[in-house]
């Protein structure tokens, strides 16, 4: 009798562990962070003077150091972080008058953003956020094209608009999936990347 108690009380144990696997005991608490992270990149078409440029797939790579409120309220909380950021995208051809024409060269952005997101869901695992981002890149561009190379690079406002979710692997670290959509304010033509980076997210 003593055996199926304690097996029953076992059994009770697990059962409760595992309905309770995605929330905390306690709610997140403030402090400072740093994060990690790398995805692929795509950049729209640029079209200027009558000529579209098209690109590639792309990569990017960002670090950050935020500070994290904690949960404040029923909806969640808030995080602020200054960023810098690294992509590349190669050129794949570029289309005047009807006539396309293969080309070379690549677009690398290097960006410094200030970021702000509101993550929802206090005491959570899994939260889902949404974040929003002022900052300034620097554009740099090659082209080649039968042999002639052009290039031009400049530093523009940029912002961001982004959504996703990060879940806490233990009170400290949480990984991060998201989507970014960041526009650099070009002379001639908006650069309009869209970004799914996976962060590695540590707070102290």
């Amino acid at each position: 009798m003593k055996k199926q108690l304690l097996k029953t009380a076992a059994l009770s144990a697990l059962l409760a562990t595992g309905m309770s696997g995605g929330a905390f005991a306690e709610a997140a608490t403030p402090g400072l962070y740093v994060s990690l992270g790398a995805g692929m990149n795509w950049l729209d078409d640029a079209e200027s003077g009558g000529q579209t440029t098209s690109f590639d797939e792309g990569f990017i790579i960002n670090g950050a150091l935020g500070y994290d409120s904690g949960d404040i309220s029923e909806m969640g909380k808030y995080r602020l972080e200054a960023e810098i950021s690294w992509s590349e995208n190669d050129t794949d051809n570029v289309s005047a008058g009807g006539v396309t024409l293969n080309a070379g060269g690549e677009v690398e952005q290097f960006g410094f953003m200030v970021n702000g997101y509101w993550d929802f869901l206090p005491g959570e695992r899994l939260r889902p956020y949404v974040g929003l981002g002022l900052g300034v890149t620097d554009l740099d561009q090659t082209l080649t094209v039968g042999g002639l190379t052009a290039s031009a690079d400049g530093t523009e406002f940029t912002y961001r608009g982004a959504l996703g979710a990060s879940y806490a692997l233990d009170a400290n670290w949480a990984i991060d999936l998201g989507y970014r959509y960041t526009v650099v304010n070009a002379d001639n033509d908006d650069a309009e990347n869209h970004s799914v980076l996976t962060s590695l997210r540590y707070k102290f």
